[in-house]
């Protein structure tokens, strides 16, 4: 790694997990105890404090999503090491933090980080339920913050600060368009719901159904599960198999138990679902059983593009794993970063926050810019698992361009619709 990257890497020990979990929606299980790191920042002396951008990573290490938070991580230092440690002239320096994928641990360190100084901008979160409360720490201290993985829809909708950036969907961005392709050009006219119970399934559920039922086709049944749930298959052997196609929500260790849950039972119905279903930090795993699952995101490791070949292949050298959505994010948060820096002589929060909402660039997944509300604007694919001879990936066989978080309609009225939160179990039947 090159000089000029100073990475402070302060990584909790894992705990046990609590042996109970309650399944009431919206529910998660308690997580995984990360110890308090201590921080530490070894700025070099030759150094001036105006010549350095400080980042804050705050993504998990422990608890479900721990793989997804490494990618983050991974994919944001790979991006500055190739760039010989620094951004846009900046010398830069890392804080690694564990939010422990618990809400609580999550806001305590992001107010330290911000209310310490420790850092100019904010990089991190995975999970929805974790973002919508630990995002607000950044925000009220003026920090910028880019949201990597979280999907927590109103953090960019009726809760948007100026300061809050999101390089991912939000959980309904990308569900939308597989909710009309499925119904025009798949031809699946009703379809069974399975997502987990917390935001991003609602949410992701939601703005599927919301494009499919408007489309003119229905959802005949909803199903939610708890998150890290060890055994799908009771959730699975209620799907209503009259139904044409099952679409799911599921993300990391959870999507790798719904695929395997999926064939145990036998549902034999074709799956659609969201593109964490089968993103490549999983797919490794579920290898022929994503086979035929068709999923939409706004990333594929199998993009044909020089951006995101030079990405993959970036960290395939680095870290021998594949390029997921998460690491994808992680890199992309470093590009904007650099892009925001391009144009000033010191680094502020005010200037970055400033400078961020102006951000176009060619990452990975393709053109990446903000909406007013702080939302990335992108491509979202249409992808089905194959296997070719160099292993099992997404292949993109539908683009739909520059999606933006409210898809085809008018923001206003968009936002004056229940949150999906309310919306949960009244899809089915023709919806609310």
């Amino acid at each position: 790694m090159s000089r000029g990257l100073l990475l402070l890497a302060l990584l909790a020990l894992l705990g046990m997990l609590a042996a109970a979990c309650e399944e009431d929606a919206g529910e998660e299980p308690p997580p995984e105890e990360a110890e308090e790191a201590e921080v530490g920042i070894a700025a070099p002396d030759d150094v001036d404090e105006g010549d350095l951008v400080r980042v804050g990573l705050l993504n998990p290490s422990t608890g479900p999503f721990a793989a997804l938070g490494e990618d983050v991580d991974d994919g944001f230092l790979v991006y500055v090491d190739d760039a010989g440690g620094e951004l846009a002239g900046f010398a830069v320096e890392v804080l690694v933090e564990d939010e422990a994928n618990d809400p609580d641990v999550a806001a305590e360190r992001a107010a330290d980080l911000a209310e310490e100084g420790e850092i100019d901008v904010a990089v991190g979160f995975v999970n929805s339920r974790v973002a919508y409360e630990a995002a607000s720490a950044f925000a009220n201290a003026g920090v910028p913050l880019l949201i990597t993985v979280a999907g927590a829809d109103d953090l960019t909708q009726r809760d948007a600060d100026p300061s809050v950036f999101r390089l991912s969907y939000t959980s309904s961005q990308d569900a939308m368009p597989l909710g009309a392709y499925a119904c025009e050009e798949l031809g699946y006219e009703t379809v069974s719901l399975v997502a987990l119970d917390y935001a991003f399934g609602w949410e992701a559920a939601g703005g599927f159904a919301r494009a499919y039922t408007e489309a003119g086709c229905e959802v005949v049944d909803e199903h939610y599960v708890p998150l890290d749930e060890e055994d799908w298959v009771p959730f699975l052997q209620e799907l209503d198999t009259d139904a044409d196609a099952v679409w799911a929500a599921a993300a990391g260790p959870d999507a790798i138990r719904l695929l395997q849950a999926y064939e145990d039972v036998g549902v034999g119905l074709p799956l659609i679902g969201h593109g964490a279903l089968t993103d490549e930090e999983v797919l490794a795993q579920q290898q022929a059983l994503a086979e035929g699952v068709v999923t939409s995101l706004h990333y594929s490791a199998a993009l044909d593009t020089p951006e995101a070949r030079d990405f993959v292949e970036a960290f395939d050298e680095a870290h021998e794993r594949p390029a997921s959505r998460a690491a994808e994010a992680g890199y992309a948060a470093a590009m904007v970063i650099e892009a925001a820096l391009a144009e000033h002589e010191h680094v502020s929060r005010a200037r970055l926050i400033h400078a961020l909402g102006d951000v176009d660039v060619d990452a990975p997944r393709g053109r990446l810019r903000f909406d007013a509300y702080g939302q990335a604007v992108h491509d979202v694919h249409v992808r089905e698992v194959t296997e070719t001879p160099e292993g099992w990936e997404n292949t993109v066989i539908e683009t739909f361009e520059d999606v933006s978080q409210f898809w085809g309609y008018d923001p206003e009225d968009y936002l004056a619709q229940p949150r999906y939160e309310e919306l949960r179990g009244t899809w089915q039947g023709g919806g609310p």
